[in-house]
C-alpha cells in the first residue's frame, strides 16, 4: 500500500541499520489500493497476507520461484510481520536458493536470515523455535555459497570479489576445509582479479604467510613485461585492493617486497609498468591511497613531500650534511648504505668536493618532460609513489610532472572517501587538463611510447570515453578480445559517420583474431572439413583406408613382396557442403555475457567453415535472434548482436527445438553462465524435450580462452540432472567436442 516511502539508511561502518526512516503521505493512490486489498482480507494483515500467498502462489505456478522471488516472499513476509507466512517462506527460501542461485543470492539471503535470526527486522521477533529453523537455514545458504565458489573462477567483475572476502569472513567461522580447497583453486585457476582476491583472502585467513604473498605482488611487477601481462598486473592489483586495500597498510611482510620492487626497478621499466600499477591503485579512494603513501613513508624513512622551503635553507642543509660526511670520514668512521632514500640526490654524491654549491635541489629543477620515451629521466623513489597512487602530484618537479598529468586524464581524482574534498588540505594543482584526445596521446607517446599509449588509450575507451576509441591506431593496436568487446560497445551507440572511422579497426581485430582462432582450431576438426569416405565409386580411391580394409586378402608372392588384393576398396566422396549435421549454437547475450559473446561468434565462424555442418546461431537475452544468416562473417555477426538484458535459457533452447529435423545428427550447445532469470522448471522441460528426443546436448559455462568458468554452479548441476552435460571450455575444447561428434 503506497502511505509511505522508506529511505536508505546505513549504519555505522557500513553495516546493518536497525532503525529505518519513512516518509508518509496519504494520496488517492492509498485510497484505491486499500479499496483493491480489501477484497483479500477485513484487516491490513489479512490483506497483506492475501496478496503475499497470491504471488507466491503464481511463482509456483509458473514453474517454481526463482532464487530472486524466493528472497523477495521471505524479506516481504517479514516486513509485514506475518510470522505463518515468513515461515513458509523460509521453507521454500532454503529448498530453491541452494540449488538454483547465484553467489550474490546467496549472500544476500545468508544476510537477510542473520538480520532476522538477530530481530533486526521490526514486528518479527524470532522466538526459540524460529531460531534454530533461521540459524539451520544461514548455515546451509553458506554451504550452498562455498560451493558456488568453483563457478565464479572466470569473473573479472569487482563484485565477486567483494562477495569472496564476505563469504570468507563468514564461512570462517566454522572452519570450512571446502572454503579453503576452493581458495587453493581460485588462486591456482581464476582469473587474474579472482586469483588476486583468493589469495588475499588466504592470507588474511592465515592459509598462507604474509611474506609468501608479499612476494607474489612483487612477482606480478616483475613478471609485468608485455601488454598482455600488463594488462593482467591491472587486474591482480585491482583484486588485491578490492578484497583487502588496507593490507597493505597494516601488513609490513606485504608491503616491503613492493616497496623493494617499487624502488630498484630501472627507470624506463617503471614507465613501462606505471600506467599499470596505477589503474590497479586507482581502486582504492583517495583516503586510502593517501593512508598507504603514508605507510610508505614511515616503512621507507623518507619524506615523501617536495621541498617547498626557499634555496637558501635547502643549501644550508646540504652543507650541513656534506659536512657531517667529512667530519665522519676524518675520524674513520663509514656510513652505512643508504636505502631508499639514495636516489633523492643523487647529484650530492657526485661532488662532495663541493659543498659551497649545493647540488640537491637540482633534483627538483629538472628540465621539461622528455621529448621521447628515450631521454633520460630519473625518478626518486618518492615521486615513484606519487605517480603510482596519483596523490600530492602538485608537489611533483617539473620534469615527472606531466607524467602525472596525463595518467590523471584518464583516472581522475579518484572515487570514494576522500573524493570531494580532502581533510588535509592536499590537492591537484597543475592546471587544465587537455584539450582533447589527440594532445593526449601524442603526450602519451612522448612519456610512453607507442606501444603503452595505445594500451592506455585502450584504458580509456574501456572507462567510457569514446573519443579515445576513435583515436587508437589500426595499425599499432594489439588484438585482444577485450580491446574488440570495447570498441563494439562503443560502436553501437555512434552515428555512421562515425562509425565509418571505426570499421577499419573493427575488421583488423576481428580478421587477426578469428585468423588465429581458426588455425589453433582447424587440427581439432581434421576429417571433419573433408569429405567422407564412401564404398560408392565416383571420387578418388582413398589408399590409406583400402589397405586397412583389404589387410585379410593380403599374400606374399614368390618374389617376397606383399600384394593386397582390394576386394573392399573405399573411395574419396565427392566435396560438398553437405549438411549432414546440424549444429544450433544458443548464445547468452545478456549484460555478463560481452566476452564469452565474442568467443561463441568468431568460434561459429571458424564452426560454419567446416563441410559437413549446417551451423546456426542463436542469440538471446529475454528475447531470441536469429542470426545464422551471418554466421560465415564475424564481423557482421558481431555488428548484429547486441549484449544486454535479462536471461531466459528456456526461450533459447525453445528456439532451437524448432530446427531440429533429424535429432540424432544434431547438437545443441548453449553458451551461457545459467543464471537464468525465470523459474527453473520451464529451463528443465526444455533440456528434456531435446535429450528426450535423441539430440546431442552441452551446456558450455561461459566460453573463454583459457576455459575458466563464470556460471550458477546450483542451475548447472539441476541441468546435468536433466541431461546436459556442462562444462568450461575454451573454443579450441569445444571444436574437439564437435569434431568427436560428427566425425
Amino acid at each position: 500500500m503506497p502511505y509511505a516511502e522508506e529511505h536508505a539508511v546505513t549504519g555505522t561502518g557500513g553495516g546493518d541499520a536497525l532503525t529505518t526512516r519513512w516518509t508518509a503521505a496519504w494520496t488517492p493512490a492509498t485510497a484505491a489500493v486499500l479499496t483493491t486489498a480489501s477484497a483479500r482480507g477485513v484487516t491490513p494483515a489479512q490483506a497483506a497476507e492475501g496478496v503475499l500467498r497470491t504471488r507466491m502462489r503464481a511463482a509456483r505456478d509458473e514453474g517454481g520461484p526463482t532464487a530472486a522471488q524466493a528472497l523477495t516472499a521471505l524479506e516481504q513476509a517479514a516486513h509485514c510481520a506475518l510470522p505463518v507466512l515468513a515461515a513458509d517462506a523460509l521453507t521454500e527460501l532454503t529448498t530453491v536458493l541452494p540449488s538454483t542461485a547465484t553467489l550474490p543470492e546467496l549472500l544476500a539471503g545468508q544476510r537477510l536470515v542473520d538480520r532476522l535470526a538477530a530481530g533486526h527486522v521490526a514486528g518479527l521477533d524470532p522466538d526459540d523455535e524460529q531460531r534454530p529453523r533461521l540459524v539451520a537455514a544461514a548455515d546451509a545458504l553458506s554451504a550452498a555459497a562455498v560451493r558456488a565458489l568453483d563457478g565464479i573462477g572466470g569473473s573479472e567483475d569487482v563484485e565477486d570479489a567483494r562477495a569472496l572476502v564476505e563469504l570468507a569472513r563468514k564461512a570462517d567461522e566454522s572452519g570450512s576445509l571446502r572454503l579453503a580447497d576452493a581458495l587453493v583453486r581460485l588462486a591456482s585457476d581464476g582469473t587474474p582479479l579472482m586469483a588476486a582476491a583468493a589469495g588475499v583472502v588466504r592470507a588474511l585467513l592465515g592459509h598462507t604467510p604474509a611474506g609468501d604473498f608479499g612476494r607474489r605482488i612483487a612477482s606480478w611487477v616483475d613478471g609485468a613485461a608485455g601488454p598482455s601481462a600488463r594488462a593482467a598486473l591491472t587486474a591482480r592489483l585491482t583484486g588485491l585492493c578490492t578484497a583487502a586495500g588496507a593490507l597493505l597498510e597494516t601488513a609490513p611482510d606485504v608491503l616491503d617486497p613492493l616497496l623493494d620492487r617499487v624502488t630498484t626497478l630501472p627507470d624506463r621499466e617503471f614507465l613501462d609498468r606505471l600506467p599499470a600499477v596505477r589503474g590497479g591503485f586507482d581502486t582504492l579512494s583517495p583516503a586510502a591511497r593517501d593512508r598507504l603513501l603514508d605507510v610508505v613513508e614511515s616503512r621507507t624513512g623518507t619524506v615523501l613531500t617536495a621541498l617547498t622551503t626557499d634555496p637558501a635553507t635547502q643549501a644550508a642543509w646540504t652543507r650541513a650534511d656534506l659536512t657531517a660526511r667529512e667530519t665522519l670520514a676524518a675520524l674513520g668512521l663509514e656510513l652505512p648504505p643508504q636505502g631508499p632514500d639514495v636516489h633523492e640526490a643523487p647529484d650530492v654524491q657526485e661532488a662532495p668536493e663541493a659543498p659551497e654549491a649545493p647540488e640537491a635541489p637540482d633534483v627538483q629543477e629538472a628540465p621539461e618532460a622528455p621529448e621521447s620515451p628515450e631521454t633520460p629521466l630519473t625518478l626518486t623513489p618518492p615521486e615513484r609513489w606519487r605517480l603510482l597512487l596519483g596523490r600530492r602530484s602538485d608537489e611533483l618537479p617539473a620534469a615527472t610532472a606531466p607524467l602525472a598529468t596525463a595518467l590523471d586524464e584518464l583516472y581522475g581524482a579518484g572515487r570514494g572517501e576522500g573524493a570531494r574534498g580532502d581533510l588535509t588540505g592536499r590537492s591537484g594543482g597543475r592546471g587544465a587538463p587537455y584539450p582533447g584526445v589527440r594532445e593526449w596521446a601524442e603526450a602519451l607517446t612522448a612519456l610512453f611510447g607507442p606501444g603503452v599509449r595505445e594500451e592506455v588509450l585502450a584504458a580509456a575507451a574501456a572507462a567510457g570515453r569514446t573519443d579515445a576509441v576513435e583515436a587508437l591506431d589500426p595499425d599499432a593496436a594489439r588484438p585482444s578480445v577485450e580491446l574488440l568487446r570495447t570498441v563494439l560497445q562503443h560502436a553501437g551507440g555512434l552515428p555512421e559517420s562515425r562509425l565509418a572511422a571505426l570499421r577499419p579497426l573493427v575488421r583488423r581485430l576481428v580478421d587477426e583474431l578469428t585468423r588465429a582462432l581458426a588455425t589453433r582450431l582447424r587440427p581439432a576438426l581434421t576429417g571433419a572439413a573433408s569429405a567422407r569416405p564412401t564404398r560408392r565409386p565416383g571420387g578418388g580411391l582413398d589408399l590409406a583406408r583400402t589397405l586397412r580394409a583389404n589387410l585379410a586378402t593380403a599374400r606374399r608372392t614368390d618374389d617376397g613382396r606383399i600384394v593386397v588384393v582390394p576386394e573392399r576398396p573405399v573411395f574419396h566422396g565427392r566435396a560438398r557442403r553437405a549438411a549432414d549435421w546440424r549444429l544450433v549454437i544458443v548464445t547468452d547475450v545478456s549484460g555478463s555475457m560481452e566476452a564469452s559473446t565474442i568467443w561463441a561468434a568468431l568460434t561459429a565462424s571458424v564452426l560454419a567453415g567446416v563441410p559437413a555442418l549446417s551451423t546456426h546461431f542463436l542469440a538471446f537475452s529475454t528475447e531470441v535472434v536469429d542470426l545464422t544468416e551471418h554466421v560465415s562473417d564475424p564481423l557482421a555477426l558481431l555488428l548484429e548482436t547486441r549484449v544486454g538484458g535479462g536471461t531466459h535459457i528456456a526461450a533459447g533452447l525453445r528456439h532451437a527445438r524448432r530446427l531440429v529435423t533429424v535429432p540424432s545428427r544434431t547438437l545443441v550447445v548453449v553458451i551461457s553462465d545459467f543464471e537464468e532469470g525465470y523459474p527453473l522448471g520451464g529451463l528443465l522441460g526444455e533440456v528434456r524435450e531435446l535429450v528426450g528426443a535423441g539430440c546431442h546436448v552441452l551446456g558450455c559455462a561461459s566460453l573463454d580462452d583459457a576455459g575458466r568458468p563464470r556460471y550458477s554452479t546450483g542451475t548447472a548441476s539441476r541441468l546435468v540432472a536433466a541431461g546436459m552435460p556442462v562444462a568450461a571450455l575454451s573454443p579450441l575444447e569445444l571444436a574437439r567436442w564437435v569434431g568427436e561428434k560428427i566425425r
